[in-house]
């Protein structure tokens, strides 16, 4: 999860995306807590505490989700093959599956 906020800051041309909004994100691994993850124009970060509203939730095994944030797995196949499952918005989806990939470049 780390490498994928460092990768978010160091991508500045992400930033714009959240003028006007941040995106809060609830990352949920099997049997471990929740990480909370806000993208704002101020670049990611994590916090400490869960936000008053999740705009998208991504829940699986810890190696899935962090095969996804680094954009090693897809998380559209890994959805599909029920290994992932989200909550959320489709737009929500869309813009933080475009992230995952622009942010690994």
């Amino acid at each position: 999860m780390k490498t994928f906020i460092a990768n978010f800051n160091k991508a500045q041309f992400l930033a714009p995306l959240f003028m006007k909004h941040s995106l809060f994100i609830e990352i949920k691994p099997h049997h471990e807590n929740s990480y909370y993850i806000e993208l704002s124009s101020e670049g990611a970060k994590t916090l400490a505490y869960p936000p008053n509203h999740i705009d998208f939730l991504i829940e699986g095994e810890l190696e899935d989700l962090e095969e996804v944030l680094l954009n090693h797995a897809s998380l559209k196949q890994l959805i599909a093959s029920g290994k992932v499952k989200i909550k959320g918005s489709y737009r929500h989806f869309l813009k933080f599956d475009a992230i995952i990939k622009l942010s690994a470049c």
